[in-house]
């Protein structure tokens, strides 16, 4: 099926340059903002240099989220914090515009700065035979989501000076704000939950001004059969759902401990969406009849649907020496079904050329493997591999409208821990790494048409992260704790005597 330029949020010029340089920097954005990767963005403090093999481990606040009944365990009390930065971005797709005669590469570099983690906990109720306390409620805040993009690109065409523009925003965030208990059973065993209020905002939007210059009129500076189209697409989505996440940790033996963390699909509270849609296209590219003016407008709320897949979580940590601890974890994301994003008796061509209204999601499945080696007290080393396969669907070999990119990642990471005098700090990278299908256009120059086909995309992604101030609030955390105790334990002498 063709979708005609009219109709749909874009319009593009006869000439094959200027519409190839359009349509190529449309193509890459709406390639960048998908949601169809769970672990596209480092998240916690440990559990960054591990490449998310934490499930297992769940020894700092960041348990919260990786591991609830983590956060039973006596070194996690304290306050954590993080920063990651995501340095380097580039997103490539091969020939995402084709013409009879020529094709076009779409490149996309970007970077950012995101806060991604940052939580309390406390601990409380009776001692165990350590004495340490065996009850713990936390706080935590994290983003899984965050997407920003923004472009503009502006051409003008001789001797008029007509130009084309196009701007196309994206921005995608979920916020959870969460509340947390842990119990310690035993020694051995612990459990925790955590209930998390999810917040998405997501924001999108296409603008583009197209002007097509006829024949040129001789000795003037005109055009004989110019026509012009300006469109506007916006989509303002909010979601609220709670999600719920347990926990279970299982000391099977000093040197193995067994992790398992279960999600429930979330729980939708409200989903709405701003939609508002509006094209004027002026036909005259032939001036012996008059002007056609086809105007669309489109302004409304209507419910979405933003889904939140269930989640399982496997993981293990084993200590082979005193100095070296290995983590593996599996985790499996259920699928979502198909349903259109935006209520609408029919959404497409909804938001724009280069957004999807499906909310489906094929089953995806994720190991992770990494490993500490403390070179001594002061100095560590954590490294780690993982996968990140995209959830999206499979592009057909000829599809009829836009699907978001389906792009299979492999990710490593590498951090140095230093602690001197009690304070710890761990700097490091994560490089990820993919490549898959995409989105393409073809573009029918002749008649204000684009149809769609299947390419090739590649994604590279750096990071960079500092969390030592996570693990350092933890260590103060315990201290105070201690100093505490200690206190405590003076008093109750003093009194004696």
């Amino acid at each position: 099926m063709t979708a005609v330029l009219s109709s749909t949020p874009c319009v593009i010029r006869r000439y094959g340059g200027i519409a190839g340089s359009l349509l190529v920097l449309l193509s890459t954005a709406g390639a960048r903002a998908d949601d169809t990767h769970y672990r596209a963005i480092p998240i916690g403090a440990h559990a960054i240099g591990l490449g998310g093999a934490f499930t297992g481990v769940a020894d700092d606040v960041s348990a919260a989220y990786f591991n609830p009944a983590g956060l039973a365990l006596g070194r996690t009390a304290g306050i954590a914090g993080g920063l990651t930065i995501n340095a380097w971005e580039r997103f490539e797709i091969d020939s995402v515009l084709e013409q009879p005669d020529t094709a076009s590469d779409a490149t996309d570099r970007s970077g950012r700065t995101v806060p991604i983690f940052i939580g309390a906990a406390i601990k409380f109720g009776e001692r165990d035979e350590n004495d340490e306390r065996m009850n713990t409620l936390a706080i935590s805040v994290v983003e899984p989501i965050f997407t920003r993009f923004g472009t503009l690109v502006t051409v003008e065409a001789d001797p008029l000076e007509l130009s084309d523009s196009y701007r196309i925003q994206e921005n995608d965030r979920a916020t959870w704000y969460g509340i947390s208990y842990a119990r310690q059973l035993s020694l051995r065993q612990s459990i925790g939950a955590s209930l998390y209020l999810s917040v998405r905002r997501l924001n999108h939007t296409e603008v583009g001004i197209s002007q097509e210059g006829g024949t040129p009129v001789p000795d003037t500076s005109s055009y004989e059969g110019i026509s012009s189209a300006v469109n506007s697409e916006s989509l303002g989505f909010s979601a609220f759902h709670f999600v719920l996440r347990l926990g279970w940790l299982y000391r099977i033996k000093p040197q193995l401990q067994l992790g398992i963390m279960m999600q429930a699909p979330g729980i939708p509270l409200r989903q709405r969406v701003d939609v508002f849609s509006q094209v004027l296209v002026n036909d005259n590219r032939d001036p012996t009849t008059p002007v056609v003016t086809t105007p669309t407008y489109l302004d409304t709320e209507v419910d979405a649907n933003l889904p939140i897949p269930g989640e399982l979580e496997v993981g293990l940590e084993y200590w082979p020496a005193e100095k070296v601890m290995l983590a593996f974890d599996v985790s499996f994301h259920a699928p979502v079904a198909s349903r259109s994003r935006v209520d609408l008796s029919n959404p497409e061509g909804v938001g724009g050329l280069f957004f999807t209204t499906d909310t489906a999601r094929r089953a995806t499945g994720n190991v992770a493997i990494a490993g500490d080696f403390f070179i001594n007290n002061k100095i560590s080393v954590s490294t780690g591999f993982f996968t990140d396969l995209s959830s999206a669907k499979k592009i057909p070999a000829n599809p009829t409208h836009y699907y978001n990119p389906r792009t299979d990642r492999l990710g490593g990471t590498l951090s140095l821990g230093l602690n001197v005098s009690g304070v710890a700090l761990a700097v490091g990278s994560t490089f990820i790494y993919g490549r898959g299908d995409a989105t393409g256009a073809v573009v029918d120059l002749n008649n204000f048409a684009v149809d769609y086909n299947r390419t090739q995309a590649t994604s590279r992604i750096v990071y960079l992260h500092v969390t030592g101030a996570t693990r350092a609030a933890a260590d103060l955390g315990t201290r105070a704790q201690q100093g505490i105790k200690a206190k405590r334990d003076k008093k109750k002498a003093n009194g004696a005597d």
